[in-house]
């Protein structure tokens, strides 16, 4: 047997891990603002609006956290971890003028992301200009996004749970263009494997596993009758560059992404640069 067709044995061999579905249960949101207590509650209400898929089935309890209540990253991780909410909604640069430039969230999120279990609801500041007019109407276009989607069943359920009945959740896996064509150049100094066709099997088998479990997926969902639709988005490519274009076609109301690294304290993968170019965009961080 050839190095290649070991090769194609293991990859065909690897469990096709499928889709399970779990309900997420939202019963407490946590609104974090800086703003004035009457202000903080004209803007809670805009964003339950916007999220009135967290009241599905029955109404979750909102709370609203005034710019008094808090002012350093110590007293708002106190709070957070007192009010225990099942989601956090909040945006960049809490108690700061630095939103009006492109470089990070903010002290107060870089940290609370990052120590709390909590799903982290990134809006757009309130003072944003030039944010898309669909956006934070109504959450009817949803996509969860991922350099490895196979298997990834949380993530699905929060997309799941976040997509409003019969709308779409669009499922998008990217293999990064720029790895993928290291580890080719790699594979040639082989000289015993044929590097074509190892690029076209190895490539076949790293689309078709996620193409696989977002078919169980759609399979899963039709089964437990649960009213959306699913679109698929599998390619090789610049990540950040295919999301952006992924957002502008489908007018993306809300991303998904996980946010956590269990081999570093930094932010998961794409997650803060996604995060830091994304302004204009609402994404929930797992």
């Amino acid at each position: 047997m050839s190095s290649l067709d070991q090769f194609a044995s293991v990859f065909n061999a690897a469990a096709k891990p499928v889709y399970r579905h779990a309900e997420v249960e939202i019963s407490k949101v946590l609104v974090i603002t800086d703003l004035e207590e009457a202000q903080a509650k004209l803007y809670q209400q805009s964003i339950r609006n916007f999220l009135s898929v967290a009241d599905r089935g029955a109404d979750a309890d909102w709370h609203t956290v005034p710019g008094k209540d808090f002012t350093t990253v110590h007293n708002l991780i106190q709070l957070v971890e007192k009010e225990r909410p099942d989601v956090i909604a909040t945006y960049r640069h809490l108690h700061s003028e630095a939103w009006r430039w492109p470089y990070s969230l903010g002290e107060h999120l870089d940290v609370l992301i990052q120590v709390t279990d909590s799903p982290v609801l990134l809006l757009p500041h309130p003072d944003r200009k030039g944010v898309p007019e669909h956006a934070l109407n109504d959450t009817t276009h949803v996509m969860a996004v991922t350099d490895h989607l196979t298997g990834d069943d949380r993530l699905v359920h929060y997309a799941v749970r976040f997509t409003q009945e019969n709308k779409t959740l669009i499922l998008a896996h990217v293999e990064d263009e720029m790895v993928f064509s290291r580890y080719m150049d790699s594979i040639s100094k082989i000289p015993e494997i044929d590097t074509d066709v190892a690029r076209d099997a190895i490539m076949e088998q790293l689309l078709s596993e996620p193409r696989g479990y977002i078919s169980s997926c759609t399979e899963v969902l039709e089964k437990e009758r649960i009213k959306i639709s699913i679109e698929s988005s599998v390619t090789v490519g610049h990540q950040l560059d295919h999301f952006q274009g992924l957002l502008k076609e489908y007018q993306v109301d809300l991303m998904v992404m996980n946010s956590k690294d269990e081999d570093q304290l930094a932010m998961h993968g794409k997650a803060h640069p996604l995060a830091v170019e994304l302004r204009s965009t609402p994404l929930l961080f797992l």
